[in-house]
Parts: structure tokens; sequence; C-alpha cells
């Protein structure tokens, strides 16, 4: 197939045009184009009649003269020769010509974009990004950053990336703190995951930052859940977390804010005025329906404390009754109307701090450790009821006019309080509660609040708070929670019985109150176990891998060892009811995993101090959400901007069809194993290619997931190889398009034969995973004529 060439000699100045190509004279130039007829040896002759000898150039057969002779081939009517290629291209009467084979000339209204010629849509400001996938274009278009209007939407719903299951290979993006400092002989038994073995000293190989000198650096230990979302609106979600300065765990606490790309600094609360329960955890939410999320974590004393995403402190709430510390907070619209309300324990409060309503039953607490509690709609009247350990609360009326809450039930079958959890287990579309309390598992019926279901933790311990997910993939959610010696996971058999699944022995008799979150991080349908004890950071399996086999092997025995699991690293805690938790805290539309550290205690003081960051080296961890807003999060409590949903849907029932049906649970959000694919399009010369050559291209994502800022381009001559390397700006979400420029010098005379590559480091690598990966290069293209 003839490939046509794009004939930048269309772009110059007339007195320039002639000199296009070599120095063979021109035959004709009527329009003034650059683009002249020639002869098939170059040479130009009005009358010549090169060919066959039958007066037919070229030899077509059809015994007319041919109007165009060019590299050996008769061009048709609607082309011109281009000199430089020496071959024909389509006539678009100077303008550039838009895609090849052969190309298409766009009119006055219409652009080139993506390889062809489209009338622009509406004029928009782009923003689209992991934080914010929303689009003022209408439906089957997207917002085109360079061309600020609406284009044709390019992404593919079909396209999906399925890892192998079990096979990644976690890495530390960068921590935050204080390192400790680890004696070694062999990293491999010494060191955390990818440290060295450095003159006797454990020692990083990634990014580490120690707080400034003036920015508290002695309040470094972490025992809370950290909490993710994007505060300032910069595409980059930011890491929420208190932090202390030993040895008061539950005082003292300071509110710190770092980027989740590289832990840089965002804001902390150096005011003592202003000091938290170190061990809660932090909510963010959208309290006042503005677009920009606060954020309300428990004070040091009986009250809540909120702050402006830029830090600012906004209000100390009423105070609250009841003890229980290292608890977290909770965001609802409690009415239905009007701003978000803060839910703590038994309590809530309006968006202003003040108390609306408190109850005199269970609060959340699993002894002297919570509050925490649960916000869903269990009766189906379209407003959120409250569970707090055993007891469950109802809503009526309007904040600031008659809202009143009323117990709805109360279960003491266990001890009346505890931690809570939500699912429908049994599929049968009424949720049920998972209370953990006093070394129980109680599976409790929503509507009436009976126990239909216990099981005491193997091990002993209190129990911390419990994970619902799909764990085996046959379909049902399972209930996933630590104790003091053992994290186990049980299943429900929809009527009476809780049996166990698996155990693995673990380390926690400090608090035997941690927490843990699940993920699929390979999308096969099994979601995996993030938990951390005293000296370990581990990724469970949802099953035990011989019980996955079609028939199980001789290891299927419920025991869940450490030679079964997918990662363990060095991680100490004093352990209280905090979790990792997943979420894309870098902008790039992965999962990665957050981690609070701490190891100033005697149970836990292996590890760092403050906040790591783990993500996939090889690119195999799926999509999710870049939020993690509050220690209940459940996927369906919040968007991925921070926004509080003024009605919720029930995360047992949506979305429909595929329900999320799950707690403490990360989403991917979309089309599951969904997968980008980038395709390089629309090479040019931009301004004069010497001394210096300036070269673009358009990065287009065809996929149906987005990439993260810092996508590879690679430029290649023929001649010259590789040119250089330059790196998309910003992320390129599903369905647009990225201009991408690199200037060097130029490497020699014109022309130049150029190839652009995406997801390319050059010299070959690249860094993500695609649905199709034979695209992601240019074919040769010819640019820059040589002027004669």
């Amino acid at each position: 197939m003839r490939r046509s060439a794009l004939n930048l000699c269309t772009l110059l100045v007339p007195a320039l045009a002639l000199a296009c190509g070599d120095n063979t004279p021109a035959v004709d130039d009527e329009e003034g184009t650059g683009v002249t007829m020639a002869s098939q040896s170059g040479t130009a002759d009005s009358d010549s009649t090169a060919g066959d000898g039958d007066g037919d150039p070229a030899g077509d057969g059809d015994g007319d003269p041919c109007p165009v002779v060019c590299g050996g081939e008769c061009c048709n009517a609607d082309e011109v020769c281009d000199l430089d290629t020496n071959s024909c291209v389509i006539d678009c009467g100077g303008d550039p010509v838009c895609g090849s084979d052969p190309g298409q000339c766009c009119t006055a209204d219409q652009v080139c974009f993506a390889g062809g010629c489209i009338v622009p849509g509406d004029p928009c400001q782009p923003s689209s990004c992991a934080t914010d996938t929303r689009s003022v274009c209408g439906t089957g278009e997207v917002c085109d950053p360079d061309l600020g209007a609406c284009v044709p939407d390019l992404a593919d719903d079909t396209c999906v990336f399925q890892p192998e299951p079990g096979v990644f290979d976690p890495v530390p993006r960068f921590t935050w703190g204080a390192r400790k400092n680890r004696p070694c002989v062999d990293a491999a038994t010494d060191c955390q995951t990818e440290e060295i073995c450095e003159m006797g000293t454990c020692a990083v190989t990634w990014s580490h930052l120690d707080p400034a000198p003036d920015d508290l650096p002695a309040a470094v230990q972490s025992v809370a859940t950290p909490v993710v979302g994007d505060l300032d609106g910069d595409c980059i979600p930011e890491i929420v977390f208190n932090s202390f300065a030993p040895p008061n765990y539950t005082e003292n606490g300071v509110l710190r804010v770092i980027r989740g790309d590289t832990g840089a600094k965002v804001w902390t609360i150096d005011d003592p005025a202003w000091q938290t329960d170190s061990a809660a955890s932090a909510a963010i939410g959208d309290l006042d329906y503005d677009g920009v999320p606060e954020i309300v974590t428990p004070g040091e004393g009986l009250n809540l404390l909120a702050f402006a995403a830029d830090g600012t402190p906004l209000w100390k709430s009423d105070n609250y009754t009841g003890g229980g510390k290292s608890g977290g907070v909770s965001i609802a619209n409690f009415d239905g109307q009007g701003n978000a309300e803060i839910a703590y324990g038994r309590a809530v409060f309006d968006s202003n701090g003040a108390l609306l309503w408190q109850g005199s039953n269970s609060h959340g607490n699993n002894g002297s450790v919570g509050k925490l509690s649960c916000v869903a709609d269990i009766n189906d009247d379209f407003r959120p009821d409250l569970i707090a350990g055993g007891t469950a609360y109802a809503f009526t009326g309007t904040v600031g006019v008659d809202f009143v809450g009323s117990v709805m039930w109360n279960n003491t079958d266990h001890g009346a309080d505890g931690y809570c959890g939500l699912g429908d287990l049994d599929l049968d579309g009424i949720p049920e509660v998972v209370v953990v309390r006093s070394g129980w598992i109680d599976v409790l019926d929503a509507i009436d609040g009976t126990t239909v279901a216990s099981i005491q933790i193997p091990g002993g311990g209190a129990g911390g708070p419990p994970n619902i997910a799909d764990f085996d993939g046959d379909g049902l959610p399972d209930v996933g929670l630590a104790g003091g010696d053992f994290y186990v996971v049980v299943q429900y058999d929809g009527l009476n019985t809780l049996t166990e699944l698996w155990r693995a022995d673990t380390k926690d008799g400090s608090s035997s109150r941690t927490g843990s979150s699940v993920f699929d991080f390979d999308g096969d349908g099994r979601s995996e176990v993030v938990y951390f004890d005293e000296w370990y950071l581990r990724i469970y399996p949802g099953v035990e891998p011989d019980c996955a086999l079609m028939v199980p092997g001789p290891a299927c025995d419920g025991i869940m060892t450490d030679d079964e699991i997918l990662f363990i690293d060095i991680n100490s805690s004093q352990t209280r009811s905090e979790y990792p938790v997943v979420a894309d805290v870098d902008g790039d539309f992965k999962a990665e995993i957050v981690v609070a550290t701490n190891n100033w205690s005697g149970q836990g003081n292996i590890g760092d101090a403050g906040i790591e960051v783990f993500e996939d080296r090889l690119d195999n961890w799926v999509a999710t959400l870049p939020i993690w807003n509050q220690h209940t999060y459940h996927v369906t409590n919040v968007d991925a901007k921070g926004g509080i949903p003024v009605i919720e849907a029930s995360n047992w029932l949506s979305p429909m069809g595929n329900p999320e049906n799950s707690y403490r649970r990360n989403s991917q959000g979309g089309v599951e194993n969904c997968a980008p694919d980038l395709v390089p399009q629309d090479v040019q010369a931009v301004g004069p290619c010497q001394p210096d050559l300036t070269l673009s291209v358009r990065v287009c994502n065809q996929g149906c997931l987005g990439v993260g800022p810092g996508v590879a381009v690679s430029f290649f001559d023929e001649d010259a190889g590789l040119l250089g390397v330059e790196y998309t700006d910003g992320a390129i979400i599903a369905g647009t398009c990225e201009k991408v420029q690199l200037t060097v010098a130029a490497p020699h005379d014109n022309p130049f034969t150029v190839t652009v590559t995406v997801d390319d480091d050059g010299m070959g690598g690249g860094a993500l995973n695609e649905c199709i990966e034979d695209n992601n290069a240019t074919l040769p293209v010819d640019v820059c004529p040589n002027i004669g």
C-alpha cells in the first residue's frame, strides 16, 4: 500500500516553495503550493511523456497522458508529488494532509484529530483526572486539552488486562517519618523489602522524607488509620493522618497532610489548641457541598475538630459522652437535605459541630478502644440509620428543626458494644449486620437485631473491625478480622451457622483489635487481605493456594502459613484499631497501599515510624478509586472528590447487577480489569527544523482506564537513532489525548524519518500493562523536507 507523507513544503512561503525537495527544476506550481509535478527521473519537463513510449506516461495502459508522474507511478487526479519523498500525496491545496493511507483534507470547519478530520464540539475546560472524571461534554465526547473543545471519545470499554493471579511485586513508593536504624549482615533476612545492607546498616533505595526541623519532628509516630482524598483539586490525592510524640498515644495528636505521590508536606496543625486523639482516624468529606472537602477528626478531649482543606481550623464540636479512644468519625447526610452531618459513636453532629442528638445505649467501642459506628439505611426509609455496637438508631425530622433519633433495636447477646460492618451475606437483598465484640463474631438480622449466627474468635482476643468481601471467589461475601493470635476468615451459611474458612498466625497481644482492609489486587474475583500486626505487614490471598486448585492440594488445611501468603515485610506497631488502606494515592488510576507505622513501644519496635506507601513494580495491581475517606469506608458513602451523597445508595445493592456488597474494601470503580491502550498519532515537525528540531505527537488513550502523569515518550530518527525521551504532563483519561513535544539539536540535515513510541524509556522498557501492547509505535514519518 502506498504510504502518504505529510507535505511540509505546503507550509512554506511561496518564495521558498519552489526550492522544496532536491534541486530539480519545477514543472508546474500554478497555485503556489510548493508541491510540484515532476517526471519519474525527478527532472521537470512539461512536454515529457516518460513512460513506455505509447504516449501514456508511467504506463497505466489507458492511453491517456499521466497528469503527474512521481516515483515511478502515476498520481491520481486529486494527488500531487511530494518531491522530498518522491511519492504521490493527496492534494490539500497547501494545507497539511490529515492521517495516512491515503489521508484526507480537512475543511475549514474541521481539525485533524487522531488521524482523521473532525468538527470540534463545544468549547470546554479540561479537568478530568483520577480524582475528577466528570466531563462537560456530551455523550460519546471528551474534552481535548489541546483543542479546548469536545471531541469524539476514543475509549474502548472492552479493553481489559488480566494479571496473572497472585503475581505482583510490592515495593515502597516512598516513606515519611523516622527511620529505624537496623544493623544487618544480609539484606534478605535483616532488612525491609528493597533495602540494601550498606556498611552494616539497612539503607533505603527509595525516596524517604524526614519532617523538617520546624515540622514537629518528634511527632512522627502514627497508630491511626490514614485516609486518602484529593483536598486541593490538583488531581493528586493527599494522605491525612494523626501522629504523636511518645508516650501520649491518645493525646497531643498532630494532624498532618502529605502528598500521595511524593510524601511532601502539605500542611501540619502545630497549634496545641487543636491537638487530636492521635490514635483516631480522621474523615474526609464535603460537609457544605461547595465542592471542596473538609476534614473532621476526634480531638484529644470529648469533642471533634474540623479543618478546611487548606488546614484552616473551622470549629470544635460540642462535647459527647462516653469513653473510648482510637476510633473514627463517619460523615453522612442524615436528613437527606442541606449539609452533611457527622457521626461519632452514638452521637450525631451538624456540619458546624453542634450536637444534634446522642443515644444512651451502645456507642461502638470494643473494650476501651473506639468509637466506630456504621451508617446505612437498614429500614428502607431512604435515610441513614446508625449502628453502634449492638444498637441500631433511626432518625426522623429535619436538622435544625425537629431532628431526633430513637433505638430501633438493641442486642446484648455477647455484650452490648463492639465494632460493626454491613453486607448482604446470603444475597437475599437484605443486609446483615456483623458485630465483633468481646471475642465473638455475631451476625445480626438488620431488621430486628436478633442474632442469627455466632462464632468465637480462634485464639481469643477482643477482635478487630470486620471486613466483608468475597474472599474465596464463590460469589458470597465472607467476614475477615483479626484477633489476638490469628487473622481469621469465616463464612455464613445463610441460615444460622458461621464456619471458619482459614486462619493465620499473627502477633497482636497489645490490642487484639487491629483492623484490616481487603482488595482484589489481581482482579481474579478473590479479595486479598492487607493486615499488619505488631511486627509484620502481610498480604494474604483470599483463599489458601492449594484450596484454589481444581482438586485441592495437601496444604488446603485451613491454616494459612507465611509460605502461602503473597507478601510479608517488616512493619511495627503497638496496634490500636488502625489498619492499612488501599487507594490510588498518586493519581495513576492504580492501587497503592498506605500504612501507618510506629516503633516506640516494646510490643512493636522493629520497623520505621510514620507513613509507608507501596506500589506494584509489575503494574499488575488493578485500578481503584482515589479515595478512602474514613475508617468505616464502604465505597458508596463518598465519591472520588470527597462528595457526600445526599441519599446514599445501599452498598449491598449498588451498582445494580454487580453490587459492591462489601465493607472496608475498595473497588475498581468501573469495568473490571479495565486497562489503558496508548497510541501515538499525528507526528509533526513544529517550526523551523534547523538548527533545532521540534517534534510533536499526540498520545491518545484508546483503552478504558486512564494513566497518570509521567508516561515516557521516545522519539527516534532513522539515521541518528534515539533523539530523546519526553514525559506526559498530566493524566490521560480513557478516550483523551495529550500533545507531547521534544526539542533537540538537529542531528543532521533535512529531511528526517521519525518514529515515536509511547510507554518506552528509550531502551524498549515500558511501565504500563495495556490491553494491546503492539500499537505503541508509529510507522516511520517523513518530516522537514530538504530545502534546496
